[in-house]
């Protein structure tokens, strides 16, 4: 006596692992990013009343913008991150039929986050903060 459940179970996996393979095929993920994002462990060495303007430029390098006056000046770094998720089903249809219409979910976030360092008349870090925290920094698949 043969036992052939084993093969249906063989068959039943390979099935499934080609219909995934073929559903995740049309993913698409992207990540771009203007400018290298700037962290909280990244400004961890400035101290304000401490660090001066040539140590911030050679750790974090020139400002996006600089804005001033003759009692403080402020340095603006800026970054972006844009993150995108698509999916196209409509490359699944070309088997059974010549027209492919399309079929695509698609989800994108862009989001720019601002560093802020504000220098004293003396160009001494008087304080630092981020001006905005974008949500572009998560990456959530969900099409809708």
């Amino acid at each position: 006596m043969t036992d052939h459940s084993s093969g249906w179970g063989t068959v039943t996996v390979t099935v499934g692992f080609l219909v995934i393979m073929l559903a995740l095929s049309g993913c698409e993920f992207r990540r771009i990013a203007i400018n290298d994002p700037i962290r909280t462990d990244d400004v961890a060495f400035i101290v304000p009343g401490h660090t001066t303007r040539s140590e911030v430029v050679a750790k974090l390098g020139a400002p996006d913008e600089v804005i001033g006056s003759e009692e403080q000046a402020v340095f603006r770094y800026r970054f972006r991150v844009a993150k995108i998720f698509r999916v196209d089903f409509s490359w699944i249809l070309f088997i059974w039929s010549p027209v492919t219409p399309d079929l695509v979910l698609a989800h994108g976030d862009l989001g720019t986050d601002v560093l802020q360092v504000v220098f004293n008349s003396n160009w001494v870090v008087q304080e630092h903060a981020f001006a905005n925290q974008s949500p572009a920094a998560r990456f959530n698949p969900w099409p809708f």
